[in-house]
């Protein structure tokens, strides 16, 4: 089937426009294709190891049997900064890139510029039509 005519360009600017909010918006990456992000954190010198997974979780913990020598208080801490480096890590890994709007607001203002001229030329159309309109009215 053919596409439907578009004299003023009308559905290619509406498409421009989803576009590029649609780039501003994508992370890097098919989302179906990349493996799913997992943060990691280590504490007393690599001795403790933490994983995060979404949404928040720890996925693995591992404690290497030195660090069992330390306090239960000592022990305590080194765990809760590997599990909270990986969950800092975790959210760095899926926190979107921050849009560049100066390069979206650039791309709408043309195409803001390229619809207006656009609707310009499907008015006069409009125009030219109907004083033909008129004229053959007349004529009869």
């Amino acid at each position: 089937m053919a596409d439907p005519i578009d004299p003023s360009g009308l559905n290619r600017t509406l498409a421009d426009v989803v576009a590029a909010l649609g780039r501003t918006q994508a992370l890097p990456g098919d989302q179906d294709e990349r493996e799913p992000p997992i943060g990691t954190g280590e504490a007393a010198d690599g001795r403790v190891r933490a994983w995060a997974a979404l949404p928040g979780r720890i996925a693995a913990l591992e404690v290497e049997p030195s660090v069992l020598r330390l306090s239960a208080g000592e022990l305590t801490r080194e765990i809760m900064s590997a599990v909270n480096a990986a969950l800092a890590d975790l959210q760095d890994r899926v926190a979107p890139a921050p849009a560049d709007l100066d390069a979206l607001t650039g791309r709408l203002k043309d195409i803001q510029f390229d619809a207006e001229r656009q609707f310009a030329k499907l008015t006069a159309s409009l125009v030219e039509a109907q004083e033909q309109l008129t004229r053959r009215a007349g004529e009869r």
